[in-house]
């Protein structure tokens, strides 16, 4: 499993943000690794907009040769780099 860092976190909102979408990216340290979660930022502000948020963040770690493998209901996620999702 890879490691999001927090300046991935900082990148990865901005490019939400940039693309005018209402969510955030949240890290925090648990006793097992990491928990990343999206936060939608008010609901009627995020409807009909969950597949282009899923797209940008599928973009940004591909980018960096990872892949997104979410969980929760698709609201919380790790990451995998490529060679791992061969295996």
């Amino acid at each position: 499993m890879e490691k999001i860092s927090f300046n991935d976190v900082i990148l990865l909102n901005e490019a939400l943000s940039d693309n005018q979408l209402n969510f955030r990216v949240h890290l925090r340290k648990v006793s097992n690794g990491q928990k990343i979660w999206i936060e939608p930022l008010g609901i009627c502000a995020c409807e009909g907009r969950y597949d282009k948020m899923y797209e940008v963040i599928d973009k940004y770690f591909q980018e960096k040769w990872q892949k997104v493998v979410y969980t929760d209901g698709k609201m919380e996620f790790t990451l995998c780099n490529n060679n791992e999702m061969k295996n």
